[in-house]
């Protein structure tokens, strides 16, 4: 997501938490000073045991406690939930929509949407789709933002999401 929006820091090195001595430490009684706000690979974010980032947890992250020999891997309700709630994703809809807003014309944005989303172009059923969702977007009231919540759509369908 980060990538293909534009978002990615490619930097390389660095700390993973960039706090005191044991500030990352979290408990019932502490104040939390872990964050996840980062545009960095998730290389660089910090696994805290019991305060695990929510979208690593949703998407299969094995416990961090305990050794593990093979990942599960599931499909279930709640990662479709953060996919259309999660503020990274909501940023990564607008900042993709923000690359694309140079372009000509609404066709060429779908097309180029669906090369970097899924390496392919789009069938023409899958453009009229997305068009008249735009449109219709456009109309209730909201026409800057329905090419980032398209995004964000396109972002979240699990055609994106997982590999075949």
């Amino acid at each position: 997501m980060l990538s293909v929006s534009g978002w990615l820091d490619l930097q390389m090195g660095g700390k993973t938490i960039p706090l005191h001595n044991r500030e990352f430490v979290f408990n019932h009684t502490s104040k939390d000073h872990t964050t996840y706000e980062s545009a960095r690979r998730a290389l660089y974010l910090p696994i805290v045991r019991n305060n695990l980032y929510n979208m690593l947890e949703q998407f299969d992250y094995p416990d961090p406690t305990m050794p593990t020999g093979s990942r599960n891997s599931t499909v279930i309700a709640p990662q479709a939930l953060i996919m259309m709630n999660s503020p990274v994703v909501m940023e990564c809809g607008a900042r993709l929509a923000a690359r694309l807003s140079s372009l000509p014309d609404d066709d060429r944005r779908v097309r180029e949407i669906y090369a970097l989303l899924y390496n392919r172009a789009p069938s023409e059923r899958e453009k009229e789709r997305v068009l008249a969702a735009v449109r219709e977007f456009s109309r209730s009231g909201k026409p800057e933002s329905a090419w980032s919540v398209m995004c964000q759509a396109l972002l979240a369908a699990n055609e994106f999401i997982y590999l075949r």
